[in-house]
């Protein structure tokens, strides 16, 4: 489970004491609002935590994404997991373009050693909009990647950013295609909202943002 926006870190280890069967990492190079991903410690174990461009991070906004790279017992499986949070806002366009490139370029070289990545978290672009108005070019241009997010973004009830006036879909889930067979996954939003007693609280207590999921047989 991937996390974005982590205000306070303390309470976020708070948090993680009352899951007990799950371990974590969270950021150590952001400059704010921290990302954090948890697994579950009996099924994973945790190779690596990397944080690839931490010395070089303006395109990102001051939060460099967040790779774990784990080992899973019941296969013998290796993943790769990149958490990321692109820079919000139109006037952040160049900057996610810039920074989508940088991670295309980062993952060409990664997906030769370990093919099994997913990379998630709030891209803050939407995949409908037009072409030159989003940063997921890179990634449309190769066949190595593709977002099982595309099959719901069209559909208004499953927005991840569901706020008026500004109702999107910015949570995306990408994967390598070794990994995950297009024809077999399922992937929705969360309408965490509606076991909170509406979106305004949901909302204070937790994100604006709706969670995604992906699950696939592996």
């Amino acid at each position: 489970i991937a996390f974005q926006e982590i205000k306070q870190v303390g309470w976020f280890g708070k948090l993680m004491e009352l899951l007990p069967n799950y371990d974590y990492v969270i950021s150590e190079h952001s400059s704010f609002m921290n990302q954090a991903i948890i697994f579950k410690s009996n099924q994973f174990s945790l190779i690596r935590q990397v944080e690839p461009f931490a010395d070089n991070d303006y395109n990102f906004a001051g939060r460099p994404p967040l790779r774990a790279d784990l080992f899973r017992y019941s296969d013998s499986t290796y993943y790769s997991i990149v958490n990321l949070h692109m820079k919000c806002c139109d006037s952040g366009l160049n900057r996610r373009k810039n920074a989508s490139k940088m991670l295309y370029d980062y993952l060409d070289d990664e997906i030769k050693k370990n093919s099994n990545m997913i990379i998630l978290g709030d891209w803050n672009d939407d995949l409908k909009d037009e072409d030159g108005e989003h940063c997921f070019g890179p990634f449309f241009s190769d066949d190595r990647f593709y977002f099982p997010t595309k099959d719901i973004t069209y559909d208004i009830t499953k927005a991840s950013y569901p706020k008026e006036p500004y109702v999107s879909f910015l949570d995306h889930i990408l994967v390598s295609n070794m990994f995950v067979d297009k024809g077999n996954y399922i992937v929705d939003t969360i309408a965490m909202d509606k076991y909170m007693g509406g979106y305004a609280v949901y909302e204070t207590y937790i994100s604006d943002h709706m969670p995604v999921y992906l699950s696939f047989p592996y």
